[in-house]
């Protein structure tokens, strides 16, 4: 006897997806930023520094002396003349011991003595040196103070945009079943 078959036939149903991607951007801008650098404050103090001219010599080398300069030289040349004179005193004392020995000491003394000499010394020293100039200097206050920089800065946020995707579903393949006999 034949007993009868079933047989089933399927086909699978099949889903598509349409898929349309989502899109994002970032942008970032760039910070706003300004530096500024101050001067620093700057002070000198400069001391002034000692200057000193002696012009006495060239005041001297024109004959142009003070009070106790010429008091000084005038008894130094006193003192000389007065051990000149005290010499030739004594040598004339001498002479006039010996008087004996001939000769006329005392009209030979008059002559002598008639006469004033006295020399003049022109000039004076080179003028180049003349003049004595001295100068120490003095030291400077520097005082530096820095400034700190300024800086100012302005952030961005980033830019977003964003554009959602979209998945949509259809159905590309419809399920099948099919039974069958068969004897």
């Amino acid at each position: 006897m034949a007993v009868p078959q079933i047989q089933i036939q399927s086909t699978p149903a099949k889903i598509g997806l349409n898929i349309n991607r989502g899109q994002q951007t970032i942008r970032q801008p760039k910070a706003e930023q300004s530096i500024q650098q101050p001067k620093a404050d700057l002070s000198i103090e400069q001391r002034p520094g000692k200057l000193t001219i002696d012009q006495t010599k060239a005041w001297h080398n024109i004959d142009l002396k003070s009070a106790s300069v010429r008091t000084g030289e005038t008894a130094q040349v006193a003192e000389q003349k007065w051990m000149e004179g005290v010499a030739r005193v004594a040598s004339e004392g001498d002479e006039l011991m010996k008087i004996e020995h001939g000769g006329n000491p005392i009209a030979m003394q008059a002559k002598r003595n008639a006469g004033f000499e006295f020399d003049i010394q022109p000039g004076g020293r080179p003028a180049y040196d003349l003049v004595d100039i001295s100068f120490q200097p003095s030291g400077a206050d520097i005082s530096v103070q820095r400034n700190e920089p300024i800086i100012n800065t302005t952030k961005r946020d980033p830019e977003i945009s964003f554009q959602r995707g979209k998945v949509s579903t259809y159905i590309q393949q419809n399920p099948d079943l099919q039974i069958d006999w068969k004897v």
